[in-house]
């Protein structure tokens, strides 16, 4: 089976969705997220839906807001309802929930998402632990460069994937610097990630959060299908090497 990949449409295009998506209209794209990571942009996120309907497109899902910004639990999560009708599963990162019950009406479509360094929780399995066990149909959108954000050794990543490999449903790639900010993959990055190619199955999609601009797509993606791909020689392939300060926001 060939691993489904592609990028969140704001890696690429902030939030600008359609833009978002329409970059994605290429050769190699299989899977994409729709992100409103501002929830000031939910609204609109909800409304580009339709742009979803490529059957390029073999996996879709939908990343809420990173804050709630005066919004309560339910209130966001009834804002979803438009997406869980499609089957579209919605990625949710656990420091912003304070009241778990409206979130357990959308189900197995939750994805919860593994912290970097700046968050006081959920950086780590144990972490993570009491999350699911407010959301037992929770599955886990494994974010590779927050796992190594936080401990470099990869021990961390290597626990979250064993402990919750059951609930597995989503990748997100890409390196994550000092600041935390999302950018290109490097080769250190890349070697450390593909250690762990072998515990992701490749019915799992992968989701890339890199920010790039739109010349660098076609290059990132091959980067990350290499980190992915176990037996690749990725010091003969490319040799890349990280920023020391990103320009762009966090997710």
């Amino acid at each position: 089976m060939k691993r489904r990949i592609g990028f969140s449409t704001g890696a690429l295009a902030y939030g600008d969705f359609k833009r978002g998506v329409e970059l994605q209209d290429r050769e190699g794209v299989s899977a994409i997220e729709l992100s409103a990571l501002r929830a000031n942009e939910l609204d609109g996120a909800i409304e580009s839906l339709p742009l979803l309907n490529n059957p390029r497109f073999k996996y879709r899902s939908f990343h809420a807001p990173s804050a709630f910004e005066g919004m309560s639990d339910f209130d966001v999560a009834e804002k979803l309802k438009p997406v869980a009708e499609l089957g579209i599963p919605i990625v949710v990162h656990p420091d912003t929930i304070i009241d778990f019950e409206p979130w357990k009406t959308l189900g197995d479509l939750v994805l919860i998402e593994n912290m970097d360094s700046r968050k006081s929780c959920c950086r780590t399995a144990d972490e993570m632990l009491g999350c699911f066990d407010q959301l037992p149909h929770a599955r886990f959108c494994f974010d590779i460069g927050h796992a190594r954000e936080v401990d470099s050794t990869m021990g961390v990543a290597i626990e979250l994937l064993s402990i919750f490999k059951s609930r597995l449903a989503e990748i997100h790639l890409s390196e994550v610097d000092w600041t935390c900010h999302h950018i290109p993959i490097s080769t250190s990055a890349a070697l450390a990630f593909q250690r762990l190619a072998r515990r992701i199955p490749e019915d799992v999609p992968v989701i890339i959060e890199s920010v790039i601009d739109s010349d660098s797509i076609d290059a990132e993606l091959k980067m990350a299908e290499r980190c992915l791909e176990p037996n690749s020689d990725l010091l003969k392939t490319t040799t890349r090497v990280a920023p020391a300060l990103s320009r762009t926001p966090a997710q």
